[in-house]
């Protein structure tokens, strides 16, 4: 399938990668002490520094769910970037914040080198010491590229002001507390020269569901996914599991002080902040799974504009190459004429399942502090994992809506 084919083709990509290799020493322009790794119980490899708040391992599991992520959204956002600034005139210095291995710069780098722009030079910052002689060499060799090995809790960076014309924060809301974000943006806005732009992308961490609602035929949903706005209806979700995995995550997110709903959150930020102008974002749900709603309208309530109705006209779909085109089904609320039940292609399911892939990934990843969070055991943990990885992957547990959340934000200074 296509998410087969993406993860292979990632894992081939990071096969040479290792954080924990103290071969060699990163030449880099800032280069602090290495961060001691440890291996927890779930036999993944953490940062020890217990006052860091970054509770992800950085082991090669995990920088493999971070690009199937960024993979998703490369293909959901159309490019590296969302800002309209490039669509004419690309970057020339960029700066890939909390950068992994630089897959990101990678594909920005491939993205622009195709449409005849080569010569962007890219900087990787991250608290984590790339293994080996990888910060030497660029993760595309005919790239430009720098890796700088810094703590972002330390403020300033280690850069000149007005150095670079974009800064990317991808997936940052881990990073750092909320009380440093206003401090964070002014630090990444003085890095900016005038006219260059500030760009994030991110996702939520609870899981929430999508209801029936207004659907809008546009390249997004051809992929798969659907645009979110102020008036789509979303709500808990159905899936028990995934229900006391959001009490968990909701609980040990606050308790650190950590963005819990970042697709929620960080456009405040921009839209406040006065050095910014332009300002733009996306925010799109991508269910797990194929919906329920999207093929089962029979019964049941559409909403249309956030408000629900019965619509007793519905009729039962059979699909859009059935040859009685009067079954078709209207799932968009339009109850004075009929269109067929949405059906998947295989490319719109291969995109679910690597949506569905990469948040089973995040609870795997997670799992020291929801175990602890949850209270418990080791054997406990185990089993209700187990089922959960049954329930989504086997018995189509998210079928009646839950999504995956993802949001682009950008302005410029």
């Amino acid at each position: 399938s296509a998410a087969t084919s993406l993860s292979s083709r990632t894992v081939n990509d990071l096969a040479s990668f290792s954080r924990e290799d103290d071969a060699a020493s990163t030449q880099s322009r800032s280069a602090p002490p290495r961060k001691p790794f440890v291996t927890k119980t779930n036999g993944r490899t953490y940062l020890s520094d217990p006052t860091l708040p970054y509770p992800l391992p950085v082991d090669l599991q995990e920088l493999h769910r971070q690009s199937l992520r960024t993979l998703l959204l490369f293909q959901l956002f159309g490019g590296p970037v969302c800002s309209p600034s490039f669509a004419k005139r690309p970057p020339t210095r960029v700066l890939d914040l909390g950068c992994g291995y630089g897959f990101w710069s990678m594909m920005c780098h491939s993205y622009f080198s195709r449409k005849g722009h080569s010569n962007i030079s890219f900087t990787g910052l991250d608290i984590a010491a790339l293994g080996g002689n990888w910060a030497e060499q660029p993760p595309d060799k005919n790239m430009q590229w720098t890796f700088v090995q810094h703590d972002m809790r330390n403020i300033p960076f280690p850069f000149a002001d007005g150095e670079f014309d974009l800064v990317m924060c991808k997936e940052l809301s881990l990073v750092n507390r909320l009380p440093q974000f206003q401090e964070l943006i002014d630090e990444f806005l003085r890095l900016l020269k005038p006219g260059g732009v500030l760009e994030a992308w991110d996702c939520d961490h609870p899981i929430r569901m999508l209801r029936p609602h207004g659907e809008q035929e546009n390249q997004v949903t051809e992929l798969g996914a659907y645009h979110l706005g102020n008036s789509t209806p979303l709500s808990g979700p159905q899936n028990t599991y995934l229900y006391e995995y959001n009490g968990w995550i909701n609980k040990y997110l606050e308790s650190q002080q950590l963005l819990n709903w970042p697709c929620a959150n960080i456009g405040s930020y921009f839209v406040q902040e006065p050095l910014l102008t332009g300002h733009g974002s996306k925010r799109l749900a991508i269910p797990l799974t194929e919906v329920r709603w999207e093929r089962e309208v029979v019964g049941g309530v559409v909403t249309k504009d956030g408000k629900s109705y019965i619509d007793t006209g519905r009729l039962s779909g059979r699909g859009p190459n059935n040859n009685n085109n009067s079954s078709s089904s209207n799932v968009d609320g339009n109850v004075t004429g009929e269109k067929r039940c949405r059906v998947l292609g295989s490319a719109q399911l291969a995109l679910r399942q690597t949506a569905l892939q990469t948040v089973l990934g995040f609870i795997e990843a997670m799992e020291p502090v929801l175990r602890e969070t949850s209270g418990k055991k080791q054997d406990e943990w185990d089993a209700w994992m187990g089922k959960l990885m049954k329930e989504l992957i086997e018995k189509d547990g998210a079928s009646c809506g839950e999504c995956l959340e993802v949001g682009a934000w950008w302005g410029m200074k």
